[in-house]
């Protein structure tokens, strides 16, 4: 049977079919993937495991949307630390003192008055007075506080004992004593009792004819055009919380302090109060650092440094909100159901798939995970601002997490499918050619293509010699010792070691991968290989072993570049003339002297580099001259002499008379300088210019 002239290479190369098959398997573990992270994220957050920092983004949202409007509604007057001072031995307040103060208030027409301060016992002298102003005035209301595991009750004044004027002034707070939510109405068991805030609000909207009516919904009440809905753990910022009583997040509208506020001083010696206080709703307690009835706000937390607000401003906080949803119609903050969120988390999971299979670099992957994380944070801060609470940590975790497993499950299949490959090619080609193969996924093939790249061509002076008579295996240590350093210098510039002849080295710069600066790194790599081979023969001379130095040249130009040989056996490499140039530069060297010999090409192509001319050499089988330079460091050679090389090499270049002085002068000053030598030498033979003839020996 014969055969096709293809049909011997499918025994090796594999199509990219099959590469493709090897990939497969990426994606759909990806998506796996996500659902396992989804699910983790669901769990760890249904244990509450996340809820402190689902908190601390819910109160970052609270401050950046809670805005700086003053309340028109609600007036505080605060027991300063000054009224304390003035009152000395009459604090706490007497009962007759209180009494002459809530008659003040309460004669200047406001809607409702809440007391905010303790009076579980009477304090003379005044006592009756004060139950008399209570009978009085049906719109004062009085705070108590309920018996709990740590503190016993605290039972409003005896007159109010029993009536739904005794309102309760309990708070709710979060670990931190941060005050995030308060109770509306709660219960012991026996009574049902309302919270000063509720009561504010009710009292307030008594004047507009709005109370308390069922809401459409089971739990829900309707106050005005607010339908307010209890907080529990279904939806919200909680996910463990004692969701004893009826509770509701308070919204902070307005900052920490929108409140007008008036010492008990200023209401006792003011007349003009009277305008303040009409109207409006009234909170009296404590505000001094004497009397700790302070609580920590989202304004406190995180990254947010606001002092913590009195008791009586948590009350007005739950009054305003309550009036202005009732009034104003301000919606309420509302979450999704816990089934909802939990198929917005999985959504961000499943979109952090699409970016892994998207995007496979490292950085860009980066970049594009941020940009969803930025995403994330708008939908979130802008639903917000719409009241409607999006669980924005879960849904980062999902999106990053799925993202991050993804990628590695890509890559971690790309590296089997292209290991695979590698182990297919690895005795055919170069693993520079392998590397840029499997990311191509590109097979190789007869031919190539042409292409601008550099040379480096290298050789030991006097190998011949070295070699003559050694040790077969002493002198297999010291080569292969020489050439790690040399292809490590050449990879250090991203070069392509392509071929080991005898000592020398034939690198690639530009291939196979496509390199701007190929001519720079050229050069720089064999800067490069200079530096450790004289570090390499000065060190195996003083060891009593005599390596010589290596000589380097260096060339650009365009070459075919390609798998060349036959189907069964390829090698990269590269054709044209310009290989031969570049090895005759190699062996200009020792014509002159250098150690490294570039090319004019070269020279025009680098960038970076610094360079001094040589000549124009017609080598050997060519009629065209090259025009050689050096590589030079103008901070080891020094500027100035560099500069006045520069004028001698034009003055000899131009023929001039001064040309061979100015020669001199330079090689007594240096007379190690190979390129001064070279033309004085010339000069002293009777040659001239800088036209150099290589003449066949």
């Amino acid at each position: 049977m014969s055969t096709t002239a293809s049909e011997p290479a499918r025994r090796w190369v594999p199509n990219r079919d099959r590469l493709a098959r090897l990939q497969r398997s990426g994606p759909l573990r990806a998506l796996l993937g996500a659902q396992l992270i989804a699910v983790l994220v669901i769990l760890i957050r249904a244990q509450g495991w996340l809820q402190p920092l689902e908190l601390v983004v819910y109160d970052t949202l609270r401050v950046a949307w809670a805005g700086h409007e003053i309340s028109s509604r609600i007036l505080l007057v605060s027991v300063s630390e000054s009224d304390i001072g003035r009152m000395r031995d009459n604090w706490p307040l007497r009962d007759g003192d209180l009494a002459d103060l809530l008659e003040r208030i309460a004669s200047w027409k406001p809607r409702v008055i809440a007391v905010d301060i303790y009076r579980d016992f009477p304090r003379p002298p005044g006592s009756e007075r004060l139950a008399k102003a209570l009978a009085r005035y049906p719109n004062i209301l009085w705070g108590f506080k309920l018996a709990d595991a740590d503190h016993p009750e605290i039972p409003p004044p005896q007159a109010l004992r029993g009536t739904d004027r005794a309102v309760l002034a309990d708070t709710l707070s979060d670990p931190g004593r941060v005050v995030r939510r308060t109770l509306l109405f709660a219960d012991d068991g026996k009574d049902q009792y309302t919270g000063m805030g509720m009561a504010l609000a009710l009292g307030y909207l008594a004047g507009e004819r709005i109370g308390i009516q069922p809401g459409p919904e089971d739990d829900s009440l309707r106050l005005g055009r607010a339908i307010i809905v209890p907080l529990d753990e279904t939806r919200g910022p909680y996910l463990r919380m004692d969701s004893r009583g009826y509770q509701m997040l308070i919204d902070y509208h307005g900052g920490p302090d929108p409140f007008l506020r008036k010492s008990v001083g200023d209401i006792m010696e003011s007349e003009d109060a009277a305008a303040l206080v009409r109207g409006r709703a009234v909170i009296l307690g404590g505000a001094a650092e004497s009397v700790p009835d302070s609580f920590s706000t989202p304004f406190s937390t995180g990254f947010n440094a606001s002092e913590p607000i009195w008791g009586l401003g948590l009350h007005a906080h739950v009054a305003d909100q309550l009036i202005r949803e009732a009034l104003d119609g301000t919606p309420s903050l509302s979450g999704l159901s816990r089934p909802l969120e939990n198929i917005w988390i999985w959504l961000w999971a499943l979109a952090g798939v699409g970016l892994g299979l998207a995007i496979r670099s490292t950085l860009p992957a980066v970049c594009g995970a941020l940009a969803g994380v930025s995403v994330i944070t708008g939908i979130v801060y802008v639903a917000f601002g719409g009241s409607l609470l999006l669980p924005a940590l879960p849904a980062v975790m999902g999106w990053l997490g799925s993202a991050a497993l993804t990628n590695q499950l890509l890559h971690a299949a790309s590296n089997r499918a292209r290991a695979r490959l590698r182990r297919n090619f690895e005795h055919y080609l170069p693993p520079a050619v392998i590397a840029q193969m499997v990311e191509s996924d590109t097979l190789p093939k007869l031919g190539g293509e042409r292409r601008e790249i550099s040379v480096l061509f290298t050789d030991v002076a006097g190998y011949t010699t070295f070699s003559e008579g050694r040790d077969p295996e002493d002198l297999t240590l010291i080569t292969n010792e020489y050439f790690e350093g040399v292809c490590a210098a050449i990879f250090a510039e991203g070069g392509l070691v392509n071929a080991f002849a005898g000592d020398g080295v034939l690198a690639f710069f530009g291939a196979p991968h496509w390199q701007p600066d190929h001519a720079d790194r050229a050069v720089n790599a064999a800067l490069r290989v200079d530096a450790f081979a004289s570090r390499f023969s000065a060190e195996k001379k003083a060891s009593g072993v005599d390596f010589g130095h290596t000589r380097i040249g260096v060339h650009c130009g365009i070459a075919m570049l390609g798998n060349v040989g036959s189907r069964a056996r390829l090698t990269y490499s590269a054709l044209g003339d310009m290989l031969n140039t570049g090895s005759r530069l190699e062996g200009l060297n020792k014509t002159i002297g250098t150690r490294i010999c570039v090319s004019g090409e070269i020279v025009k192509k680098a960038q970076r580099l610094h360079f001094r001319p040589i000549g124009a050499f017609v080598v050997k089988g060519r009629h065209e001259p090259t025009y050689i330079f050096e590589p030079v460091d103008p901070q080891r050679l020094g500027a100035d002499r560099l500069a006045r090389y520069e004028v001698a090499f034009r003055a000899l270049e131009g023929g001039h008379p001064e040309a061979a002085q100015l020669i001199d002068d330079l090689y007594h000053e240096d007379p190690e300088d190979p390129c001064i030598s070279f033309h004085r030498h010339r000069l002293h033979a009777g040659e001239g210019g800088t036209l150099i003839v290589m003449m066949e020996k």
